[in-house]
């Protein structure tokens, strides 16, 4: 299962820790496809969220990333560059809530819980 935490303090996102895969290795076999949507679309979500930061906006911001993990820390950022950084965290937080969404109406909440679990975290 996906472990996502989302870091804020005061309504602004300072960060987000991802944890593992959907599912664990023999059941990727068995979920095919399934497997690579809920995955795929959290690590380019997340992936997308770096690339903007570090290219678009230029803030060079502090993350690490290795296989099924990915943890970004923004909390040395400036409040203008945190700012800045918002429009992609709180895009990057509504696109993994649609995602939840989708998940909880295609197999409904239960089965969902089984890819992803996410967590707001008031810090």
């Amino acid at each position: 299962m996906i472990k996502l935490d989302i870091y804020t303090t005061k309504d602004i996102i300072i960060g987000f820790k991802i944890q593992n895969h959907a599912l664990i290795e023999r059941e990727m076999i068995l979920a095919g496809e399934a497997y690579d949507m809920v995955c795929n679309s959290v690590s380019v979500l997340s992936q997308s969220v770096l690339i903007g930061l570090d290219e678009v906006l230029k803030l060079n911001v502090p993350y690490e990333m290795t296989d099924g993990y990915i943890k970004l820390d923004l909390r040395e950022l400036d409040e203008e560059e945190l700012q800045k950084a918002q429009v992609l965290l709180k895009t990057f937080e509504l696109s993994i809530d649609s995602i939840l969404l989708s998940l909880e109406q295609s197999f409904g909440k239960n089965k969902a819980d089984q890819y992803i679990y996410v967590k707001k975290e008031e810090v």
